[in-house]
């Protein structure tokens, strides 16, 4: 019996509260390396997805075979709104992925801070309540 204490004990103090130790570090360091390395190829996958560069590299290619005047240059101002229009996106996609490491990194310091404060202002004005009656 004593010796399942021990594990219990061992199980308790050292996995449990070692992982809740462990999670700050992890949190700031693998988590974040491993969320950002996501976010890197997502946006990669989203520039080859708008095929940015076949774009650019077919910019003043005349659309339909059109070699007249008229169709090169209704081909080329068709092609810039089209990558302006894309680009345009791939920079939202971007700010987005840009917010969610943000958020990722504020996250628990903001929820431990309401934490923090929930308490505080509850044992204040628990106290306050006190001194009232």
């Amino acid at each position: 019996m004593t010796s399942h204490a021990k594990q219990l004990t061992r199980l308790i103090a050292v996995d449990f509260f070692g992982s809740v130790l462990w999670f700050p570090v992890w949190w700031y360091t693998k988590g974040l390396k491993r969320l950002a390395l996501r976010f890197w190829n997502g946006l990669q996958y989203r520039i080859s997805s708008y095929g940015l560069r076949v774009w650019i590299k077919n910019l003043f290619v005349p659309m339909y075979g059109q070699h007249d005047i008229q169709g090169k240059i209704v081909s080329f101002f068709m092609r810039v709104v089209v990558l302006i229009g894309r680009s345009i996106a791939l920079a939202v996609e971007a700010v987005v992925y840009a917010f969610g490491l943000v958020i990722w990194t504020v996250a628990p310091a903001a929820f431990l801070l309401l934490c923090i404060t929930s308490a505080v202002q509850g044992l204040f004005f628990q106290q306050v309540g006190n001194l009232i009656r």
